[in-house]
């Protein structure tokens, strides 16, 4: 069990007893054609998860309270299209309450008082309307130009505390936020679904370049696919997972795996990842990669299966660039079938996160060989990103340039504040910086961090690089409290959990760093070099120099900064000569460097800061430089 802070919609059907007394098979369909064709593709698009059904109603989380109305707002506007043609006794309406506030989550269900309040709202609303807490309107209203009206406070069942209630009014501006949607002209055609789709993803990716789908041009019947959006956030779609057991009850698994990875995907904020009902409208059906991707307008897809062998569980995984047909990366996973939940929660944890790395290199190597005169706010944040990783000076100094530019383009696009508050911090870390002193660079990281948030409140990763510079201004407590917010908000990324070991370093907490980082190693296989850095310099305060040493050993090459750090490895190891040879290289590539700036390292513990810092002096790291 676990508690999460978290938008919620909770959403009904109005006068649904009297519609399923009056007509009970059109009720029962029209509103599974909501569902299917509408709800789903948007909350998806909107990385929302609809949490359960419940016959007349509906429950769904998102981690933005700004996607959180801005699905509603598609919702109603699109229900309200499919009314127009519909006889007025047979329409289907629905009202909606909106809160932000903290959950308890226990077997992928949520409640407690946030999702109360959430239903309370829902049922106060008016048929067509959208209700929202206080907590709801906070977030939004720098964020979306709307109307809202101020019901005053409400006194309601089981909640201590009148609630204030606000209504926000489907007005122009409301309709100003939907994406436009060309209607198919033959409604039973599959492409209406596709049309939503795609739609809802371009309303997301911003100033991302899509191709359109447009259906005013086709004859009635004539399915054609959706574009392949050539730009923009990486676009996924999971396969329903193949049974390769000859038991058709062994179904339940296989589709439980690939539900399980689409929910541990959506998480990602740098993915638009496809809903299961669209995806599944695939299953059992020899459709090639390609035409799926054409079809759901998306460039990788992810296939799979999953096969019992006695008491043997296998489950293979592979992702495929659908543009080219190449297949990226595949893998296969053989577990003891014993606790099959604890074994399906690693292996797709496991997946998801390999996904997440292998679509970042594919990504990286698409932008770097296409041309570059032209490039999109997301491009030129990818391109930072990946910058960055090279943990050199040039390198950083080049991220703050490319993010900058992604910011001038779209001033609302938080990842691109979240890779400058990393150059930032880099920048005060270890000094790579152009123009800007340290302190600057600190004060800087603080500002691009804290602007991340407020536009993404929800965003995990801009709430572990505001930890990763918190830990920097010395604050480790409250380091630590962000970390734990970040990865409550995606437990799936091995990178944040790798990320938060430096307050327990410095806080002499080395043994559970250790641990730490190789459960982050264990989620994520198919590690970059950092994490080895990150452990073998967690391993070296743990007093662990044969274990350190063998980590590093492991990384492609030893970037600059490693070397003060492998130096008093070696040197414990009783390495002297090479260790003072590698230290001796790292003072002529960084001359400033000195006993005084490894001082200003954050520690908390003063025993394993004096250790390091008497490693360096006997290895003849000066004083004072200058």
């Amino acid at each position: 069990m676990e508690r999460r802070l978290t938008a919620i919609i909770a959403a009904d059907v109005v006068g649904y007893s009297r519609l399923i007394r009056e007509n009970e098979a059109v009720t029962l369909a029209s509103i599974k054609a909501h569902r299917e064709e509408l709800i789903e593709p948007i909350v998806s698009a909107r990385n929302g998860r609809i949490v359960k059904l419940m016959g007349d109603g509906l429950l769904i989380e998102f981690a933005s309270a700004v996607e959180a109305v801005q699905c509603a707002i598609e919702f109603q506007h699109y229900v309200g299209l499919k009314n127009k043609d519909v006889l007025e006794k047979n329409q289907i309406h629905y009202r909606i309450g909106i809160n932000v506030g903290d959950v308890v989550v226990e077997n992928d269900d949520i409640y407690g008082d946030g999702v109360n309040v959430a239903s309370r709202l829902e049922g106060l609303a008016v048929p067509d309307g959208i209700y929202m807490a206080a907590s709801v309107y906070d977030q939004v209203k720098d964020k979306l130009d709307l109307n809202i009206e101020d019901l005053g406070l409400h006194e309601v069942k089981n909640i201590a505390e009148p609630i204030r209630v606000l209504s926000l009014l489907l007005d122009d501006k409301a309709t100003a936020l939907v994406t436009t949607v060309t209607r198919p002209v033959a409604p039973a055609r599959r492409s209406w679904l596709v049309a939503v789709v795609v739609a809802v993803a371009v309303a997301i990716g911003g100033v991302v370049l899509w191709q359109r789908w447009d259906t005013s041009s086709h004859s009635p019947g004539a399915a054609e696919p959706a574009a392949v959006p050539l730009t923009g956030k990486p676009s996924i779609a999971v396969m329903a997972f193949d049974n390769l057991n000859s038991d058709p009850k062994h179904d339940y698994l296989s589709d439980s795996f690939s539900e399980n990875i689409i929910t541990a995907l959506s998480r990602f904020v740098d993915f638009f990842v496809i809903s299961r009902n669209s995806t599944y409208t695939y299953k059992d059906q020899p459709v090639k990669v390609q035409q799926v991707a054409d079809e759901l307008g998306v460039r990788y897809v992810v296939e799979g299966s999953v096969q019992i062998l006695g008491d043997k569980l296998r489950v293979t995984a592979q992702l495929i660039d659908a543009t080219n047909g190449k297949h990226l990366w595949a893998e296969n996973y053989d577990r003891d079938l014993q606790d099959i939940f604890a074994l399906q929660d690693e292996v797709t944890r496991t997946i998801a996160m390999t996904l997440n790395e292998n679509i970042d290199l594919a990504e990286y190597d698409r932008l770097e060989h296409q041309p570059t005169d032209n490039l999109s706010a997301y491009e030129l944040f990818k391109r930072a990103q990946e910058q960055s990783f090279t943990f050199t000076k040039e390198g950083n100094i080049l991220a703050m340039e490319l993010s900058a530019k992604a910011i001038e383009l779209d001033p609302n696009f938080a990842s691109a504040y979240i890779e400058l508050a990393w150059a930032h911090n880099f920048g005060y870390r270890w000094g790579w910086t152009e123009i800007t002193s340290r302190d600057e660079s600190l004060a800087l990281a603080f500002e691009m961090a804290r602007k991340a948030i407020k536009l993404e409140p929800f965003n995990f990763k801009a709430h572990q690089v505001l930890a990763s510079i918190t830990v920097q201004s010395g604050d480790l407590e409250k380091a630590s409290s962000l970390y734990e917010k970040a990865i409550a908000l995606n437990p799936n990324s091995a990178q944040v959990l790798a990320d938060s070991i430096d307050p327990l370093i410095y806080s002499g907490r080395a043994d559970e760093a250790v641990d730490r980082m190789k459960a982050a190693i264990r989620l994520n296989p198919h590690h970059p070099d950092w994490y080895l850095w990150n452990l073998g310099w967690a391993q070296y305060f743990a007093e662990d120099y044969e274990g350190a040493l063998a980590s590093i050993e492991k990384m492609n090459g030893v970037p600059d900064r490693l070397r003060r750090t492998l130096a008093p490895i070696l040197l414990r190891l009783g390495r002297d000569d090479e260790a003072r040879t590698m230290i001796g290289e790292f003072l002529t590539d960084n001359p400033d460097y000195d006993i005084e700036e490894a001082k200003t390292a954050p520690f908390t513990d003063k025993e394993l800061h004096n250790r390091w810092l008497d490693d360096l002096r006997t290895l003849g790291v000066p004083e004072n430089a200058s």
